[in-house]
């Protein structure tokens, strides 16, 4: 088992019952130093409730409790190596580490748990690398958050077990496609999750992935190796250096909603030749929109999600009770034949690595429309509703799920009722045409583009907002509102 320090540096004395410990009561706390009438000192000495005491000592509690934890699952793994029952608890080992590197915990105990990570990456590397799990995703993006840690000791440890990662899936297949893009999806989903509640320091990442590298040229016994590891990390690191460039626009849109979506559009746009890139970027557009209350705009984003996983479900295999790929959606909207692999530059689906996550599967697809219903649903676009559940049900009679059927016309029900009961009554979003003109908007210079505002908006509504950000961003002296439709010379 993990040895743990018997006394650790500047951790405080236990409190004691004969008056040369402190006591604490967390309903005293105030910014004047209190005593404490019913504390337990018998010689009669009067006793001050310490904060920052306080803080230290349950600092250390919660490591203690952590590394507890971190005891128990090590005891698990013993056992399961040492009989040929047990592989299932791996799984749930590894989700309570999972749970344990997506919290705040001490860098102490993250050395430990590093460590325990690593060693059960090597011992068990079908745990992650089995297309039927989703492990490998979520361990990526854990790594790739303590990479850009502000504490150097926590950066060194998660970049040399994503080292390690990449090393293991290198050397069971030559190849270490699958970790390489689970890598790359990770950091666009943490790019695009950046907000004023969710920072992530870049350069800290930077000197991270440089580490990686390191480690990479530095490794002796894969230099020389066919389609050299260190020449695939650097390709890797280049392609993850361009997404953090992203990073920086991201944050310079994140008071303009509007700027900020058509960035992540054109993000996006960028990736149409990698279906699980550009599969992610259209996950993130609908998860901002449905923060924002743009119903609509979400269930299109999924709708697109559904067209691009139809269209590479359909290169696989043809199953008759299955979509014919993205022209099935064109009905619900005429864009979603942009998700067709038509060109050249498309990837097979057969390639390593890609298209193998669990959204590409009939379950995948089925969720992601699923959940456009709902967001339709939620827009009072009931039509839409109807349309969506088309293919569904398809694929559920197929499967002769009947429960699952029962489900979906209940909801059907529910949706023609609502049409028939709003006939003429339904209100949706408001347009306008804004155009930017002038040198200090840079590149928007000429640039139009049409809002989509809640209902009944009136211009003066969108004006005054407009004028109300842009005039922060730049001056109220420097800025000028049109609100005709004529022609801006």
């Amino acid at each position: 088992m993990m040895q743990r320090g018997a006394s650790r540096k500047g951790a405080p004395p236990s409190p004691s019952i004969d008056g040369q410990g402190r006591r604490w009561n967390k309903t005293s706390f105030s910014s004047v130093p209190r005593t404490l009438p019913d504390s337990l000192d018998h010689a009669g000495h009067s006793l001050v409730w310490d904060p920052e005491l306080e803080a230290h000592i349950e600092g250390n509690l919660a490591t203690e409790v952590s590394m507890i934890v971190l005891d128990t699952l090590f005891v698990v793994e013993q056992v399961v190596s040492s009989t040929e029952h047990s592989q299932t608890l791996l799984a749930s080992v590894l989700r309570v580490m999972l749970h344990a590197l997506n919290t705040t915990q001490s860098t102490q105990f993250l050395q430990h748990l590093f460590a325990l990570q690593r060693s059960l990456v090597s011992k068990y590397p079908n745990l992650l690398f089995d297309e039927a799990t989703e492990h490998c995703a979520a361990l990526c993006k854990s790594l790739l958050k303590h990479c850009s840690s502000s504490i150097s000791g926590v950066r060194s440890q998660a970049s040399a077990s994503l080292y390690l990662l990449m090393r293991q899936n290198y050397e069971i297949g030559n190849n270490f496609a699958r970790v390489k893009m689970q890598v790359t999806m990770s950091l666009s989903s943490l790019v695009a999750e950046i907000s004023n509640n969710f920072k992530f320091n870049e350069e800290h990442l930077r000197k991270s992935l440089k580490t990686i590298l390191t480690y990479a040229e530095q490794d002796n016994e894969l230099s020389d190796s066919f389609n050299s590891f260190p020449e695939q990390v650097q390709d890797l690191v280049f392609n993850l250096h361009m997404i953090l460039s992203d990073t920086v626009k991201m944050k310079e849109y994140l008071d303009d909603p509007e700027m900020h979506m058509d960035l992540m559009y054109r993000i996006a746009k960028g990736y149409q030749t990698s279906p699980d890139l550009r599969l992610t970027w259209l996950e993130n557009m609908a998860n901002k929109h449905k923060e924002q209350g743009h119903h609509a705009e979400a269930g299109m984003c999924l709708v697109h999600s559904a067209a691009l996983v139809s269209e590479y479900l359909h290169m696989l295999e043809d199953r008759r009770y299955m979509p014919n790929g993205a022209v099935t959606y064109s009905k619900l909207t005429p864009n979603a034949l942009d998700e067709s692999a038509v060109s050249d530059d498309i990837v097979s689906p057969d390639e390593e690595g890609i298209c193998n996550g669990k959204n590409f599967t009939e379950n995948g697809l089925i969720e992601f429309l699923e959940h456009a219903a709902e967001e339709f649903t939620q827009a009072g676009m009931y039509e839409a509703v109807n349309e969506v559940y088309k293919p569904v049900i398809k694929i559920v009679e197929a499967n002769r799920d009947f429960k699952k059927l029962a489900e979906i016309h209940k909801k059907l029900f529910k949706a023609f009722e609502k049409i028939e009961s709003l006939q003429g009554k339904r209100v949706f979003g408001t347009y306008f045409r804004v155009g930017f003109y002038g040198r200090r908007f840079d590149d928007l210079d000429g640039e139009e583009f049409v809002y989509k505002e809640p209902m009944l908006t009136k211009l003066p509504e969108i004006a005054c907002r407009l004028e109300s950000f842009y005039g922060n961003k730049y001056g109220q002296d420097n800025l000028i509102i049109i609100k005709d439709s004529k022609q801006v010379e």
